[in-house]
């Protein structure tokens, strides 16, 4: 017993040494992983101007990438807890290498093909990370990291690509770039846990408990919760350019700006970090959302490009900083990390969505109703975090209650086992 004691704080101990690594390989892999839907419009852009594809084409493009990547989100609750995390990410960053390679060297169809499964493997890796920091005991902390990171590394690859990259070096250097960022991140593989203390402790439930766990309403319902508020905040997105075109502000103004922004709207993921959850899951994404209307009031009274530059930086800062606790409000009603593994591709659906709907709601170059669909999504995104983290607070407790009476059963079985001999 003593012995068995002693391996569990050297356990502990070691986990505790361990977490600044394996944080810092989790928004790696987040950072890497998301780096070609971050530049997407960098990829995209560059294949028309120097490949000569068509607009239609390069559409097709990035559709394909998305549909692989969400394909392999929403398949991971079938399988992200039955596998080794740390060799599956070792084998889809070293599937995303060789395909950006070999894309270099086929047609338009072929690199169709080859999107398609880089888009698979960078969805597997998404799906295995995704599931590690949910088991984490500050999953906010680690996703703020890695959206912080994410955005710093895409704002310097945005900038390396379009001044030294594709002018020297072309498309095949622009994508043997974006493939040398994965295999740099394969230095951080071994830091990667292979799985966490959910996968042991599913094998004493019983049978029924765990057929029962396989499917949660309401993770699948929060889950939801992160659609439609991607809904609202992609449309803006995919129209933040066109949003200041509107007010008659040049591209070259645009483009430093749109640049600057999302460098800087790191600050909201940082702030995530330092706000934790002292305050709850709820309170920060009010704030979070408040800040947001803040933003859309800017822009709905002022023309003046600063408080163009001004709301658009608090935008995105808002929208980096209520994610985290999107992922605790799945966190919360999510057993074993399955159903955290798929926000990716409900965001991505989102994404898919707001664009297009925030294109059928502009009419004569006015972003009124863009405006009003972003607020509508995310007050509806609010209401289901609120009812799902309320319907499940009496579970919790009701754990909680029953964690402390066989914790109470086992010591005084102890106790008896112990007088008897």
């Amino acid at each position: 017993m003593l012995e068995h004691s002693l391996n569990q704080d050297q356990a502990l101990k070691k986990r505790q040494n361990d977490t600044w690594a394996i944080l810092l390989s989790i928004g790696v892999f987040l950072t890497v992983n998301n780096i070609i839907y971050n530049v997407l419009f960098i990829i995209l852009g560059s294949a028309a101007d120097l490949k000569g594809y068509s607009e239609q084409q390069i559409g097709f493009l990035g559709t394909a990438y998305l549909v692989g990547q969400t394909l392999a989100n929403l398949s991971s609750v079938f399988w992200v807890r039955k596998l080794n995390w740390q060799l599956m990410i070792g084998v889809a960053t070293v599937v995303s290498v060789l395909s950006l390679y070999a894309a270099t060297f086929v047609d338009y169809n072929g690199f169709l093909s080859l999107l398609i499964i880089t888009g698979l493997a960078c969805g597997t890796a998404q799906a295995c990370v995704m599931c590690c920091i949910s088991g984490l005991k500050d999953p906010s902390k680690a996703y703020s990291l890695g959206l912080g990171l994410q955005v710093i590394v895409a704002g310097a690859v945005i900038y390396f690509l379009q001044l030294h990259i594709t002018p020297n070096y072309g498309y095949s250097g622009l994508l043997y770039t974006i493939a040398g960022l994965f295999a740099l991140s394969l230095i951080f593989l071994f830091s990667m846990p292979k799985s966490d203390d959910r996968s042991h402790a599913s094998e004493h439930n019983s049978k029924r408990k765990k057929v029962a766990a396989r499917f949660s309403m309401p993770s699948i319902i929060a889950l939801v919760g992160i659609g439609i508020y991607f809904i609202g905040q992609t449309g803006i997105w995919g129209f933040l350019e066109r949003i200041a075109v509107s007010k008659n502000m040049d591209y070259e103004f645009i483009g430093i700006v749109l640049g600057a922004v999302l460098v800087l709207c790191s600050i909201g993921a940082f702030l995530a970090i330092k706000v934790g959850t002292r305050f709850g899951i709820l309170m920060p994404m009010i704030f979070g959302i408040g800040l947001f209307f803040i933003s859309v009031a800017l822009w709905l009274v002022s023309d003046n490009k600063w408080m163009y530059a001004l709301s658009a930086l608090i935008y995105a800062s808002a929208w980096n900083f209520c994610l985290p606790y999107q992922l605790l409000a799945v966190n919360k009603t999510d057993k074993d990390g399955r159903y955290a593994a798929m926000i990716p591709a409900f965001q991505s659906i989102g994404g898919a969505v707001g664009p297009a709907m925030a294109g059928i709601l502009i009419f004569d170059g006015n972003f009124i109703y863009v405006y009003l669909m972003a607020i509508i999504t995310a007050l509806a995104s609010l209401v289901i975090f609120w009812l799902v983290t309320n319907r499940h607070a009496a579970d919790n407790e009701q754990d909680i209650k029953t964690t402390t009476d066989q914790t109470t059963t086992l010591k005084e079985s102890q106790l008896s086992s112990s007088t008897n001999a």
